[in-house]
């Protein structure tokens, strides 16, 4: 069993495209060189804010390829592997050992009604083929797949490579004091959704996050101040960019959102989503540029 420790921040990359809709592979290098320049522990790639659900399988592919390329071992890449089925999502995970992630991250194939027994084995299909460590992604909002704290703790106890939960099924401070009950530090635990509740998350055992806040720095800082019990140096700091962090998670358009401030950094070429995710409308935009001013964000951070 891999005893890599992931424990950090993961900045959870977007997939580019262009304007005309095709996945813009050069791009990565700037989002892999903004993370570490941010000191981030890894990158995540073909999550849900990837719109990996969006993209072809000779695209997933391409985007694993480059992402582990430029990572060039500087930094962990998680690959997530998320499917419809135990066979495919064994298969995604075989591919991203093959091309050298250093963990993969699913969310449990959707059901028409709860079936723990069918998640479980969802999960031992992953654990049946992998060498590196398995996020457990807990995203019911996406998923509709409702995992109690009793069940992730089994997921821990019984498949020996699940030792992490990306946590994103709010309100996640409570939730991941009572995962932590029952698993201690068998199990480290992310949060998500866009660092909304990095400060308190962390404050409640949490080893990091894995999320696309588009100032990565600015949730390494607040770890580093958490970890060294710099507790009032980092409420300021997460206070300071909670304005920023609440407009880019507006559910639906957070994506746009984000891919708008990342193409204002110029890490992206474009800020271009693929449909049907919706774009953000030119006053979205307007209020957008106005957060940006008022935290002097394109200059400091």
């Amino acid at each position: 069993m891999s005893t890599a420790d992931l424990s950090g921040i993961h900045f959870m990359l977007p997939t580019p495209f262009t304007n005309n809709g095709e996945v813009d592979i050069a791009s990565f290098s700037n989002l892999v060189a903004c993370a570490k320049e941010a000191g981030c522990r890894g990158v995540v790639c073909l999550g849900v804010m990837g719109e990996a659900h969006r993209l072809t399988e000779p695209e997933r592919a391409r985007v694993m390829d480059a992402v582990i390329r430029a990572a060039g071992g500087r930094l962990t890449v998680t690959v997530g592997v998320s499917s419809e089925g135990h066979q495919a999502v064994a298969e995604r995970t075989r591919d991203a050992q093959a091309a050298g992630a250093a963990a993969v991250m699913a969310a449990p194939a959707r059901l028409a009604r709860p079936n723990p027994d069918a998640t479980f084995g969802y999960y031992a299909a992953v654990e049946s083929v992998t060498q590196v460590p398995i996020v457990v992604q807990d995203l019911p909002s996406e998923t509709g797949v409702h995992m109690d704290p009793a069940f992730i703790a089994r997921l821990n106890a019984e498949l020996p490579h699940a030792r992490y939960l990306k946590l994103e099924d709010p309100p996640t401070p409570p939730k991941i004091t009572r995962v932590l009950a029952l698993t201690g530090p068998k199990m480290g635990v992310f949060g998500g959704l866009g660092g909304a509740f990095l400060f308190e998350e962390l404050r409640r055992g949490a080893v990091g996050a894995m999320t696309g806040f588009a100032f990565p720095e600015v949730l390494v800082r607040v770890h580093r101040h958490v970890a060294s019990g710099q507790v009032e140096q980092a409420r300021d700091l997460f206070y300071r960019w909670l304005p920023l962090i609440r407009y880019e998670n507006q559910t639906g358009i957070g994506l746009s959102v984000r891919k708008h401030i990342l193409a204002r950094r110029g890490l992206l070429a474009s800020p271009a989503v693929r449909p049907p995710t919706p774009a953000i409308d030119r006053a979205t935009q307007e209020e957008l540029e106005d957060i940006l001013k008022a935290l002097d964000a394109l200059t400091r951070s």
